[in-house]
């Protein structure tokens, strides 16, 4: 019954997003970075009952752009606070290094011909209530990104974005094994008059984000020797889609698109995910009086851990 209710969830966050009301590139989130009652049960500890941890590195090499190359990022969030399992309150942190191939008439100073071009912020609080089948999900949030040369020709700018929104994720789907899982944002986006800033607000008024994933185990009880002792690990097939859709100042919509399929290999302390990724961006705001658009795809790793969850 509960695999039932699921699934109807599911489908109807599918068929809900194209008619959902869904700025600069903003980065895909899992379900640990954006529901503090992921990880948590009735038996959980009040306070700092589990966390989310990963750092990672991406690249372009396949298909990139005049402004991408390869990617580190690194990021984390915790549940602070939770009450019988019920409802949870928790932070989430981003930093992300963006490196380019530079322009087409610089002088490198090494042999090495990237260069570090920007970083970029993501941050925010976020409170989840569990209902009978799910979870609700209230989000204010921060993105900035900053050049690392703003007198660059290129004409870099910075840009930063507030988000306040909703939304909902329902209780994964489990059949033998596979498991699937998904949630659903959306809400207003704005540069708040509070920050008293000179920047520009971003080109999106309102964004939607669903996010659907799906891993399936494919050799379980890998035995991993260390000094008379064993433990058991997993190794996995994964996939992640997460379309975004943008409802523009300018009027009109824009549709983001982020993917990856790889390998993922399972042990006790946490994770490592190696995978092809795929991202579609109709304008990155990254330039002044200039759209850019990224259609890019390479091959990434990240490593996780989860400490106190599942």
């Amino acid at each position: 019954m509960k695999n039932l209710l699921s699934l109807t969830a599911l489908c109807f966050l599918l068929l809900g997003a194209p008619v959902a009301l869904i700025e600069a590139r903003e980065y895909p989130k899992p379900a640990a970075m954006v529901n503090p009652l992921y990880q948590v049960t009735e038996d959980s500890t009040i306070l700092m009952p589990s966390g989310y941890y990963e750092f990672g590195h991406w690249r372009y090499d396949l298909a990139g752009s005049d402004y991408d190359l390869f990617e580190g990022r690194t990021g984390g969030a915790a549940t602070v606070l939770q009450y019988d399992g019920r409802m949870a309150s928790g932070i989430f942190f981003r930093s992300l290094l963006r490196s380019g191939p530079g322009p087409d008439d610089w002088n490198p100073p090494t042999r090495i011909e990237w260069r570090l071009d920007s970083v970029q912020f993501e941050y925010g609080g976020h409170l989840a209530f569990r209902v009978p089948v799910g979870d609700l999900l209230f989000e204010y949030s921060r993105s900035s990104f900053h050049p690392f040369r703003d007198d660059a020709p290129e004409g870099y700018v910075v840009n930063t974005s507030d988000y306040v929104r909703l939304g909902y994720m329902p209780p994964p789907l489990a059949q033998g094994a596979t498991k699937i899982e998904g949630y659903i944002k959306s809400g207003y986006l704005d540069l708040f008059d509070f920050w008293d800033a000179i920047y520009e607000k971003p080109r999106a008024y309102w964004k939607t984000t669903l996010a659907l994933g799906a891993e399936r185990v494919l050799t379980d009880g890998i035995r991993l020797d260390s000094a008379g002792r064993s433990s058991a690990g997993e190794v996995g097939l994964f996939g992640h889609i997460e379309p975004s859709l943008l409802l523009l100042r300018s009027g009109g919509a824009d549709i983001d698109v982020y993917s990856e399929i790889g390998l993922r290999f399972t042990g006790g302390f946490g994770r490592l995910d190696l995978f092809l990724h795929a991202t579609r961006i109709g304008d990155t705001e990254e330039l002044e009086d200039k759209e850019v658009e990224a259609r890019l795809f390479g091959v990434a790793l990240r490593l996780a851990t989860q400490p106190g969850g599942r």
